[in-house]
């Protein structure tokens, strides 16, 4: 038997590659593409909850067209800041799909906060009006600040984002980096109805709520939003009263009803993200006030995960680590 070898990258490993929203964004693109198309083994979600607010999922995935494989081993622990650790951790394996050896094993919190903006990123390039210029981000902390860099990449009209938290630090911090990252106007608000007044996109970086927290008649026409919390920031009269309701994964999405998100039933969807990437219409015309709930997909961290294995392989970067020796 042949010597068996596998990549270690850490998270400061894979953001050394420097790798870009260009990129970024169109790996997530290739794996809605190809969700979309149906050439893609990607089970929903299961996971474990050690915690009543807690989670860890795996996330398998094969995507046939770039001939890619791996698992996302992911957990969210929001009580976390109480140890001095971040709320997502976890680790993403890469496999190779003609032997199944494993490539890589990679930390995945880079990976997990990238995508999950890069998809929002998506559906704002052709979902959101070309002149939008105000955006509320409700939820300041990583993916508030991933959403703003990632939708001011592909949105260069953004000048002012209202950004809301439930904490003044975390709402002082964001101002301080995300002025400089962006050169955006960074406006703070603790009260969710005054930071989602006259603008043109609403996003809630939030996890799992209670109840929701956008108020009614917030999306008036014209407008674009987007949840990643399954729906349960938003009223059901919003959820059932927009033009167009777009996911990334219909079948996904449509299992987090049964753990009490679309309290008010399932909306009907108008298309996933993929199809839109794939020629569908997003966005038809300035008045139509479209909502999408991109709940994430383990194709966007495998195909992003893919990209980060060639280039760390092309720089040799890493620890190698030997899987086996011989034959037992």
């Amino acid at each position: 038997m042949k010597k068996v070898e596998l990549r270690y990258l850490s998270q400061e490993d894979i953001m050394s590659l420097g790798i870009g929203w260009d990129d970024i964004i169109e790996r997530v693109e290739m794996a809605v593409s190809e969700q979309a198309n149906g050439t893609i083994e990607n089970p929903p979600k299961r996971g474990i909850h050690t915690r009543p607010s807690a989670f860890i999922h795996e996330m398998p995935v094969y995507l046939k067209g770039m001939d890619a494989c791996g698992i996302k081993w992911v957990s969210g622990y929001p009580e976390n800041y109480k140890f001095d650790l971040p709320q997502i951790l976890g680790v993403q394996v890469m496999n190779c799909p003609e032997t199944g050896v494993p490539l890589a094993v990679m930390d995945c919190r880079w990976i997990t906060a990238v995508r999950t903006a890069a998809a929002t990123a998506v559906t704002v390039k052709h979902c959101a009006r070309k002149d939008s210029k105000k955006i509320a981000i409700i939820g300041a902390g990583v993916q508030g600040k991933m959403h703003l860099l990632a939708i001011k990449h592909v949105l260069p009209s953004l000048e002012e984002c209202h950004v809301c938290d439930v904490k003044e630090s975390v709402l002082n911090d964001y101002e301080t980096k995300m002025t400089e990252q962006t050169n955006v106007k960074i406006k703070k608000f603790m009260d969710v109805s005054e930071a989602v007044k006259d603008v043109d996109i609403i996003i809630t970086c939030t996890q799992k709520l209670p109840k929701p927290i956008i108020p009614e008649g917030a999306l008036k026409p014209g407008m674009l939003g987007a949840g990643l919390e399954a729906g349960r920031a938003w009223p059901e009269s919003i959820i059932h009263g927009v033009d167009k309701v777009i996911t990334d994964d219909l079948n996904q999405t449509s299992s987090y009803a049964s753990t009490g998100a679309f309290a008010g039933g399932l909306p009907e969807f108008y298309a996933q993200i993929g199809d839109i990437v794939n020629g569908k219409p997003g966005r038809e015309n300035d008045d139509e006030v479209i909502l999408a709930f991109n709940v994430g997909i383990a194709a966007e961290d495998i195909s992003l995960g893919q990209f980060v294995y060639e280039k760390a392989v092309e720089k040799n970067l890493g620890i190698v680590l030997p899987l086996m020796e011989k034959d037992f």
